[in-house]
């Protein structure tokens, strides 16, 4: 019969901790706030950059269009852009990930365009991912 307060208080210990880390991992928002991971390739900007601008939709919503310039002399396919859409204190209010039809080719220029973002103070745009394709059928 020892063994049995033993258990129960070994399972209330446990529910507490359980309790205090989902209360931690609840206490921000991640959406809400301002995200340090803005793309899951770091230093695209060595090999890319980024031209947009922002037009508003006939429905409130914004959209971002612009060009990917390649640094970079391999074809990047496939490729995705993120917009978001950013509020005077600096929190993420809604966020689109696009793709880049055809991908970006070495040492050029293609058109992306994202839409639907939220109506907001200001936008971001970045480089989502790519992939390198090295030779035809390889890929980086």
């Amino acid at each position: 019969m020892r063994t049995l307060p033993k258990s129960i208080a070994s399972w209330v210990e446990l529910g507490l901790i359980a309790v205090v880390v989902s209360a931690c991992a609840n206490a921000a928002n991640p959406l809400a706030t301002t995200t340090e991971f803005d793309s899951l390739v770091p230093g695209w900007e060595s090999k890319f950059t980024l031209d947009w601008n922002v037009e508003p939709s006939k429905d409130g919503t914004s959209r971002l269009y612009g060009r990917v310039s390649s640094h970079y002399g391999q074809h990047a396919s496939p490729f995705r852009v993120l917009g978001m859409a950013v509020d005077s204190s600096g929190k993420v209010i809604g966020q689109r990930i696009e793709w880049v039809p055809g991908g970006v080719p070495g040492f050029t220029q293609v058109y992306f365009e994202i839409g639907h973002l939220a109506g907001a103070a200001s936008y971001r745009v970045t480089v989502w991912d790519y992939t390198f394709i090295e030779a035809q059928g390889t890929l980086q």
